[in-house]
């Protein structure tokens, strides 16, 4: 095959696709008074930037993340003119509290659902999706739908019944947990030894059965990710695959952020059951970018998930948070089509790739949300 036709197959995979990305952090910068999505944000040089002061207070230090990575995030990577250029139709916009933020949760999470709704009100390029049918509508009209998500479910608070309101607010996909331990659940960092969800934690899951919010497996703990699929009635989904749930333990493989972050891989054998149960769920494996070292890597990730789960289970979840941690070739979510490339080149049919791209999402979205 040419340039030319391999050029021609990718631009026809993505006028059939319904290209669905199943995380971001976008909302964060934007409650910050940051961005605005209708920018094309460009980030400093981090050779040229200088941090201000407190940045190293924040609790993104943690994770060992640069002054850079904490201050812009995922600016510079996500916004509607990128967007477009990947030819994106729907983007799940989760919301994320830091530690600081975990004293009045539910105002800080409803401030995020708040800025989310400005930017579609401000933005006739944006639409609020709460089914399939809306992002399907979304590609057909040339827009990107939004999709409102918790990673992690602190925005609550105590009371798990305001995800009701949440709900009303268009709310349809959310994690219990982000990587530490909450009233919920324990995450996948919350101690050496985990435990799995709390009485809490199993009323707010039927919860969301019962309202059909999609539940999202990812940061859950072990203990927590089997009792989840084991309550599970309809497919759930894993938003994007981490590192802290998929750390490579190639010695080989350069360090993350100075060995403070796992890095992420996944690993036969000792991945399998995992991905299997979820494939027997009917779920969806969303496929990280952050961290791998190019596209190639991440792709390797891709042929591995699709070993293991078959083609009905994978899909975009590239979860980008900062250019440091971006691969080459995938800066920002406008190089999609480099992941569309190299799935065409190593020989993968349309329907499989149409499905990656979008279809599988939209699958679980179907059955859960309605059609």
């Amino acid at each position: 095959m040419t340039d030319k036709d391999t050029n021609k197959r990718i631009a026809d995979l993505h006028q059939q696709a319904v290209i669905i990305d199943g995380h971001c952090d976008i909302l964060i910068p934007i409650t910050q008074g940051k961005m605005d999505l209708n920018e094309r944000v460009e980030v400093p040089d981090p050779a040229e930037w200088l941090p201000p002061p407190g940045l190293e207070r924040t609790p993104l230090v943690q994770f060992g993340m640069p002054p850079h990575t904490i201050y812009f995030g995922p600016m510079g990577q996500y916004d509607i003119p990128r967007w477009k250029d990947g030819d994106l139709s729907g983007q799940l916009c989760a919301v994320y509290l830091d530690d600081e933020q975990l004293s009045d949760p539910l105002r800080n999470g409803l401030e995020m659902v708040w800025q989310l709704h400005d930017q579609i009100n401000k933005h006739d390029d944006l639409v609020l999706c709460t089914t399939a049918s809306e992002i399907r509508q979304a590609k057909a009209d040339g827009k990107i739908g939004l999709v409102l998500t918790f990673e992690g479910c602190e925005a609550l608070g105590p009371d798990p019944h305001f995800i009701d309101i949440y709900y009303q607010l268009g709310l349809r996909s959310a994690s219990l947990t982000h990587t530490r331990r909450n009233i919920y659940a324990d995450g996948c960092w919350a101690a050496d030894k985990q435990g799995g969800l709390t009485a809490l934690g199993k009323r707010l899951i039927q919860r969301m059965l019962n309202l059909n919010i999609v539940i999202d497996l990812v940061h859950i703990g072990q203990v927590g990710y089997w009792e989840i699929l084991e309550m599970a009635t309809v497919p759930v989904i894993l938003s994007h695959s981490t590192p802290t749930m998929f750390p490579s333990t190639d010695a080989s493989r350069p360090a993350l952020l100075d060995g403070k972050l796992p890095r992420p891989q996944l690993e036969l054998p000792r991945d399998r059951e995992m991905l299997e149960a979820l494939a027997h769920n009917g779920g969806v494996l969303g496929l990280i970018w952050i961290g791998h070292e190019d596209v190639d890597h991440v792709v390797n990730d891709i042929e591995t998930a699709l070993e293991v789960m078959g083609p009905d289970h994978i899909g975009l979840g590239s979860d980008h948070y900062g250019l440091e941690l971006a691969p080459e070739g995938l800066e920002d979510i406008s190089k999609v089509g480099a992941i569309t490339r190299a799935l065409v080149e190593r020989g993968h049919s349309d329907e499989v790739i149409l499905q990656f791209l979008g279809g599988n999402y939209l699958r679980v979205f179907e059955l859960v949300w309605g059609a």
